[in-house]
């Protein structure tokens, strides 16, 4: 996963986490629209509504597009989690999953500002190098797999 990645994680995980309970809404209205036809009258035990299962099966694609974006996201702190410099990993665990600012950072790990903002530096160099490591990874797999 690249910075840009990790730069966006704490507002895609937001907009995640919404767009989940968004649909959960609209799943059990859909469920609940199951006993009832679209005009009002009742439905009839055996016959299916066919405008309602087809919503619910794009509610449940939807839910899949979110899964896969939920994936992307546990691969960028899976690559955190390999950074072998703690305090690196901590403070980008702070500033993009958490979204807490330096002086706060600053204050959690009892360094000041100005060392929280190099060593942020030096953190997303690192995380880069991870990156470029893990990329180069997949190179060789898929080059193992297509010999």
């Amino acid at each position: 996963m690249t910075r840009e990645d990790l730069k966006n994680y704490y507002n895609t995980q937001k907009w995640i986490d919404e767009q989940k309970e968004l649909y959960e809404e609209q799943r059990v209205k859909a469920e609940e629209l199951k006993a009832i036809y679209i005009d009002g009258m009742p439905k009839p035990k055996n016959k299916t509504n066919y405008a309602i299962e087809e919503l619910i099966d794009k509610y449940n694609e939807i839910l899949e597009h979110m899964n896969k974006i939920q994936q992307k996201q546990n691969e960028i702190t899976e690559q955190l989690a390999r950074m072998k410099n703690s305090t690196y990993r901590l403070i980008l665990f702070y500033k993009y999953i958490k979204d807490l600012e330096y002086e706060e950072i600053g204050r959690k790990i009892h360094y000041n500002y100005y060392k929280v903002c190099r060593l942020h530096g030096y953190a997303l160099n690192e995380f880069d190098k991870l990156d470029k490591e893990g990329k180069k990874k997949q190179d060789k797999a898929n080059n193992n797999m297509l010999s």
